[in-house]
């Protein structure tokens, strides 16, 4: 659909069919399907819509691997190659926007955190605006993906729920550096204590984590944050009660491995 002059020239098509470049690897093998598509003009991105309504091309994708749960995306080593309409223009050419809410690139989130996804979807943009008439967009690129291929479970008895106490997950050693009162106000309410589990090694690994007290009771928790770097790695679970030692279940993702999704799709307006 078109609007006339400096108005905003949006399509929004769900369902259209893509092509896509199946990886090397076999949990690749399916294709990407485009789900959206929006085309903002510079006039339709106001202050007066929401903060994704932003001036450029969007195409989503969806992708489902074969085999395998999706663990992670990297938005860091995922990025376009080309993006271009039907009449050869390119919109990776124009200036990038300063805005944060309107990076041109590769977007993504999992839907779900913690029992990893079955599919996720992707959000191309370009911030060029298509040529007068043009009905379609090329995309090429690549999408960096974590996949595991199951889950197994570990399990470590009588744990000091304190700060500084130390054990081991397998060989993944692990240090409790903050027990104690939750400092989040928004969890604290129902989730009053928090318990912090560090290492300086990567804990990608670790799925989920269950507690038990001494009678064998579960302990009510939920993982609240996670994340680290080069200075090291932790997870944060939110309690509605801290027990002074317990048994502890965690869900480890197995044969884990870091995918490049090649992209290569073409979205119509349906016309």
């Amino acid at each position: 659909m078109k609007l006339i002059g400096p108005l905003l020239l949006t399509a929004f098509i769900l369902g259209t069919p893509a092509l896509s470049t199946p990886a090397a690897d076999e949990s690749n093998q399916t294709n990407l399907q485009v789900v959206a598509l929006m085309v903002v003009a510079p006039a339709g991105g106001t202050d007066s819509r929401n903060y994704c309504w932003k001036t450029g091309v969007t195409v989503s994708v969806l992708y489902a691997p074969t085999d395998g749960k999706i663990v992670d995306f990297d938005q860091n080593e995922s990025k376009l190659v080309s993006f271009t309409d039907d009449k050869g223009t390119d919109l990776m050419a124009a200036p990038p926007s300063t805005d944060p809410f309107n990076k041109p690139g590769i977007s993504g989130m999992l839907p779900q955190a913690n029992g990893g996804a079955s599919s996720i979807v992707f959000d191309l943009k370009a911030s060029g605006q298509p040529a007068k008439g043009a009905t379609s967009f090329n995309i090429t690129g690549k999408a960096s993906l974590e996949i595991a291929g199951g889950t197994n479970q570990i399990t470590v008895e009588n744990v000091a729920i304190k700060t500084n106490s130390v054990f081991s997950l397998g060989d993944l050693p692990l240090m409790i550096s903050e027990a104690g009162t939750n400092k989040n106000v928004w969890g604290s309410k129902d989730y009053p204590y928090s318990v912090t589990f560090s290492s300086l090694r990567d804990m990608k690994n670790i799925s989920s984590m269950e507690f038990f007290d001494a009678a064998g009771n579960k302990v009510a928790a939920e993982k609240r944050s996670w994340g680290g770097g080069p200075l090291g790695y932790m997870i944060q679970y939110d309690f509605k009660q801290l027990v002074d030692r317990a048994r502890i279940v965690a869900t480890c993702w197995k044969d884990l491995k870091t995918i490049e999704l090649p992209i290569a799709v073409k979205a119509t307006a349906g016309l």
